[in-house]
């Protein structure tokens, strides 16, 4: 690993120059290279076999025969690039709602795509870092967690970021800026393809353990064919939180400690309800002590478990509790990002909101309520799904994932009625799961049909700058 790691910074200081992260800088290739060459050397020395190149080459062999990988691909270039087209085509032919985008970072449409909505916050920190002002109550960057703006900005450094102003400069520094601006939104929408693929391909295991392969093919298919999955070809956090759940899930589920705590950190630093999948995992701890103390382990046994798992489980946790510690050395408040939401329309509203679409519908009919309203009749026909689900979904596959699909559905419902709804829905992999297992393949086919066809209307409306939210 190390050497890999080491090979990379070598190829990378020797095509883009010296290359800066925090307090590590490396200005020179050889001297990266010297210190690759010393610890290979060593490694040989002591591990004659299978070499690095060996290793690496089988295990991206194997991951690519693998069932999952195979059933995955297909699945995430089809429904994600279809996406992306129908947005380009949106766009081009049928344009703005003003005539003109609000932000871009090129004239040229296929380049500017990504760059939606959030998007500019996203890229705003990961190119600038977090900035507060004290007497601003509209809109602040903090309101948005440090995860993908990260991811992106690690990529763009990888992909050669640090050397776009490396004197001498040799175009106009307004040239320079704009071919960082797209080399950081082309980084943004790389880090949701590739998390949303690999993440896909952990759901693909998790659902697996549920589900013949028939049935999980079909649940991922429903899962990236849902109209709200438009967000998984958009530069949003949708991939990377679906990469990070399903991947802890998985590993905690196989008692994988190590790995199931990195991925519950890094689904705590990537969205203000992160912290909410200690829920679930909790749950899943508790049912494997209790099938422990049933096998007759020692108390011994037993106590090291719990401890194992209860500290795994609250690692989404830290991963909020890390972001919230920032904060204060920022603001003095480590909620303040939790202040911040409110600018969006995120707070307590209670159930009266949800109540009003109903007094709405009483008194105008749905036709009316639906042509006034329809983005919120979409979010809240997904946010009724998930909740008629929540109990099936608990019967079918366990109190985790019942657990897992009210932690995600509550509360946003409670912070904002309808709002986004969509957006909240489109991670609940439990749903899908469900809807795969109960229907017919030919009921399956049809439900994609329905999906796939509203989530091309969801692509219009979100590339083209109308609101989806």
């Amino acid at each position: 690993m190390v050497t890999g790691v080491l090979a990379i910074v070598v190829m990378h200081v020797t095509v883009f120059g010296p290359l800066r992260l925090g307090p590590l800088s490396v200005g020179e290739p050889w001297r990266a290279l010297i210190v690759l060459l010393a610890l290979g050397g060593l490694r040989h020395a002591r591990v004659r076999t299978p070499s690095l190149a060996q290793r690496l080459w089988a295990g991206l062999t194997g991951r690519w025969r693998s069932e999952a990988f195979q059933a995955v691909w297909p699945i995430v270039l089809v429904t994600r690039l279809s996406i992306l087209l129908v947005g380009y085509l949106a766009v081009v032919s049928i344009g703005y709602p003003e005539g003109a985008p609000p932000i871009r970072v090129s004239d040229n449409e296929a380049v500017n795509l990504p760059l939606r909505w959030d998007t500019g916050w996203y890229l705003n920190v990961a190119m600038e870092g977090y900035s507060w002002e004290a007497e601003n109550d509209g809109q602040q960057n903090i309101a948005f967690f440090p995860g993908y703006p990260l991811a992106t900005e690690a990529l763009a450094t990888l992909l050669g970021a640090q050397a776009v102003f490396r004197p001498p400069l040799d175009r106009p520094p307004s040239e320079a800026l704009a071919q960082l601006q797209v080399l950081f939104l082309s980084s943004a929408l790389l880090v949701s393809l590739l998390s949303f693929g690999w993440g896909m391909v952990w759901l693909y295991r998790l659902t697996r353990e549920h589900l013949d392969e028939s049935a999980t093919r079909a649940a991922l298919l429903l899962m990236a064919a849902y109209p709200f999955a438009v967000f998984f070809s958009a530069a949003y956090t949708e991939s990377i939180m679906l990469l990070a759940v399903a991947a802890s899930f998985y590993q905690f589920r196989h008692e994988k400690w190590g790995s199931a705590a990195a991925w519950g950190v890094l689904a705590g630093l990537c969205r203000p309800n992160g912290f909410l999948l200690a829920g679930p995992l909790a749950v899943i701890g508790l049912t494997q002590f209790l099938a422990r103390r049933g096998a007759g382990e020692t108390r011994a046994t037993l106590k090291r478990h719990a401890l194992v798992a209860l500290a795994v489980a609250s690692m989404p946790v830290v991963g909020t509790l890390l972001y919230c510690g920032f904060i204060y050395t920022l603001t003095g408040d480590p909620l303040a990002w939790r202040e911040a939401h409110t600018a969006w329309g995120r707070s307590y509203t209670g159930f009266p909101t949800l109540i009003t679409p109903l007094e709405s519908i009483t008194q105008r009919g749905v036709v009316e309520y639906t042509s006034a309203q329809p983005i919120e009749t979409l979010n809240a026909l997904g946010a009724v799904l998930a909740c008629a689900l929540i109990w099936p979904v608990t019967r079918q596959f366990g109190p985790e994932y019942g657990v897992f699909m009210v932690l995600n559905v509550g509360p946003p419902l409670l912070f904002g009625g309808f709002l986004s709804m969509g957006r909240v829905t489109s991670l609940l992999f439990p749903m899908f799961m469900y809807m795969a297992a109960v229907l017919a393949d030919r009921h399956r086919q049809t439900l994609v049909c329905g999906f796939a066809a509203v989530q091309g209307l969801a692509a219009v409306l979100f590339f083209t700058w109308h609101r989806f939210l």
